[in-house]
């Protein structure tokens, strides 16, 4: 059963990702008001916030499940259906879009780098099981002080020096995929909860102390006893930790505000002294602490939202990535968002309000293509081949689980 507030929150993934294509793939004149380059920027920052959920939530649902043959076959199924049906179309109605380049990309969109993100996201789903099984292994403590280690290395670091010698997306993704099963683990076991609780008792303790020494009392009252914690003592630089005691929605609240104002004063200082040391999107990248932190917060705030499975949500979640394969196909982004270059000319307010309406559109006629595509060709599709391949399937699975296969177990 999938969970509507997490699907809500890869709804929201999906228009953010919208709007940052809307921003880096749009045909914006140089030299414009800082005004509307500003607004340009802070549509900017969506994209990578975005993408950090996404596999936030794969994390959360996958670190502790078995990965299956048929996930990824649906992938590569659908990113080859989406890059032929869009070559063949548009070869037919407007054959100058179709470069060279780009059809060469599109015989092979899987290992091509047409997508990049399915290249990354299928080489994360063939060693999931592998980082699955690692940790396993570690206990509670253990893995507070890996997402600690990952967070400086990989986070922390390249922010403050603006040098990332070992960062990779796949190094990445697999730090925040397990980060997502980490944060379910806590939020299951009610750490999540009680953990936000360990500085005021802390503090408490301390100040009841500090009275005893000085005379006030000896023996504690029940009221100003601190309850006992049983939660284990997780490390400090822990994001799951620092996000949820400082507040999930004050620290994605901040973290965007933060990323939005640094793009104003970064762009403002290029154009009047010629400050080049970092550039105005400096700080959108996935890694970056505010994105990351951003991303770390939407995750809380949308994990601890109450609400009952609802059908059109959850449908509309599957489309998902459909949607990601249309809009940001190299030939179809190419016919896309030129038609958007005369928003430009409206100004601050005119480039949020319009390019908003420009990512609802753009969701909507996909979603309802790719809903098209799951009906009629994707469900009748792999049911057949369940049907016909099941012992084929089923060997594979076990296979990717790591599992042993059932005939060696026991042999010496």
């Amino acid at each position: 059963m999938r969970s509507s507030n997490i699907e809500l929150l890869r709804i929201l993934s999906m228009l953010m990702i919208i709007l940052f294509h809307f921003s880096v793939h749009g045909t914006w004149p140089e030299g414009g008001p800082l005004a509307s380059d500003v607004a340009v920027e802070m549509l900017s920052f969506g994209g990578k916030l975005g993408v950090n959920c996404f596999v936030l939530i794969t994390g959360y649902f996958m670190v502790k499940s078995r990965l299956k043959l048929g996930s990824l076959l649906r992938i590569v199924f659908e990113t080859w259906f989406y890059s032929f049906a869009i070559l063949f179309l548009f070869l037919a109605a407007q054959p100058d879009l179709v470069t060279e380049a780009k059809l060469r990309k599109a015989v092979l969109p899987v290992i091509s780098g047409e997508y990049w993100f399915i290249t990354c996201y299928l080489a994360l789903m063939v060693i999931s099981p592998l980082l699955n099984r690692a940790w396993s292994q570690l206990g509670p403590r253990g893995r507070s002080r890996t997402m600690a280690v990952g967070f400086v290395m990989l986070s922390l670091l390249p922010t403050a020096s603006t040098f990332n010698p070992i960062g990779s997306d796949l190094i990445w993704f697999c730090y925040i995929y397990l980060l997502g099963g980490w944060v379910h683990e806590r939020h299951q076991n009610g750490w999540d909860r009680r953990s936000a609780a360990v500085a005021p008792a802390r503090t408490a303790s301390v100040l009841s102390s500090a009275a005893s020494r000085a005379g006030a009392s000896t023996t504690p009252s029940p009221a100003n006893t601190p309850a006992a914690d049983d939660t284990p003592p997780f490390c400090r630089l822990d994001p799951a930790v620092f996000v949820n005691r400082w507040g999930a929605g004050r620290t994605a609240v901040i973290s965007v505000l933060f990323v939005w104002v640094s793009m104003a004063v970064i762009g403002w200082a290029q154009r009047a002294v010629g400050f080049d040391l970092i550039y105005p999107d400096y700080f959108v990248w996935q890694y970056m602490v505010p994105t990351f932190f951003a991303s770390m917060g939407l995750l809380l705030v949308f994990q601890r939202l109450t609400m009952p499975a609802i059908p059109w949500v959850n449908t509309v979640a599957k489309t998902t990535l459909g949607i990601y394969l249309i809009h940001d196909n190299p030939i179809m982004r190419a016919w896309i968002w030129p038609h958007f270059a005369p928003v430009y000319d409206l100004g601050f307010f005119g480039i949020l309000g319009l390019s908003l309406l420009a990512a609802i559109g753009v969701f909507a006629v996909a979603s309802a293509i790719d809903f098209a595509r799951i009906t009629l060709l994707e469900k009748p599709l792999f049911a057949w081949i369940n049907r016909r391949f099941s012992d084929t399937i089923e060997r594979a699975n076990q296979w990717l689980s790591l599992a042993e296969p059932e005939e060696d177990v026991g042999r010496s």
